[in-house]
């Protein structure tokens, strides 16, 4: 139960359900049976119990651990009220008297009843103040709203430094692109070392030289041959 604030503030209805049910039967002038009257009376004292025990023990739990002044004054009002509302209760056991009797006049019975129904309100106040406390962040609302700035703008530059690495990474490609489809420059070649041949177009020096070594290599096999020749026919 992420929210039990929402699930305290509840209480309240069935602490008064029974309670405006029993005035206006009252009001209607019916009967209550005594054994129903005290049945609907003790439901109601014992769920305004539990609203007052449960929202004290939670609203003083979120101010330890939030440190939230607003909600502090509230539960310390409430603890203040609470206990100014026992003491008739507690004289009337000391005493050994009925209440009714503790409170004897109209005016002290109508603040009572005035102190209750404020305690139970602030309880009910102070439960879902403390829902939306917990559902925070527990940091001050403008230190929460300057990390929310920063946290913006971290993601912007990380947005624009984003754009220019894949930017850079386009260009390399379209570099490595380029390069690859330009034709390789070609190989300078000297003059023939056989006949000193040589001409500003290298492709035609490149290939007289090819073509004059290959001549050059077939004198030199058919010099060779005529040599071989020669020597055999001084021998024979």
């Amino acid at each position: 139960m992420t929210r039990p604030g929402r699930w305290i503030s509840l209480l309240p209805i069935l602490a008064l359900v029974p309670r405006l049910g029993l005035s206006v039967l009252a009001a209607d002038r019916q009967q209550v049976a005594p054994e129903t009257r005290g049945l609907l009376l003790w439901w109601s004292s014992a769920a305004l119990a539990v609203l007052v025990g449960l929202a004290e023990i939670y609203i003083g739990a979120t101010v330890v651990s939030r440190r939230h002044t607003g909600l502090a004054f509230l539960w310390a009002t409430i603890t203040v009220l609470l206990n100014s509302l026992i003491v008739p209760l507690s004289l009337s056991g000391l005493q050994a008297e009925p209440f009714w009797e503790i409170l004897g006049s109209p005016t002290l019975r109508i603040a009572w009843s005035a102190g209750l129904g404020l305690l139970s309100t602030l309880c009910v106040c102070g439960c879902l103040w403390a829902d939306i406390l917990r559902d925070g962040s527990g940091l001050p609302e403008a230190y929460e709203t300057h990390l929310l700035g920063r946290i913006a703008e971290e993601e912007a530059q990380r947005s624009a430094l984003t754009a220019q690495v894949d930017a850079l990474q386009a260009q390399i490609e379209r570099a490595g692109s380029a390069a690859s489809a330009a034709p390789s420059p070609l190989t300078r070649h000297a003059a023939c070392d056989l006949c000193g041949y040589w001409d500003a177009d290298q492709r035609k020096v490149a290939g007289h030289i090819t073509q004059c070594r290959r001549r050059a290599a077939r004198s030199t096999a058919l010099t060779n041959s005529l040599e071989r020749a020669t020597d055999e026919t001084v021998h024979a």
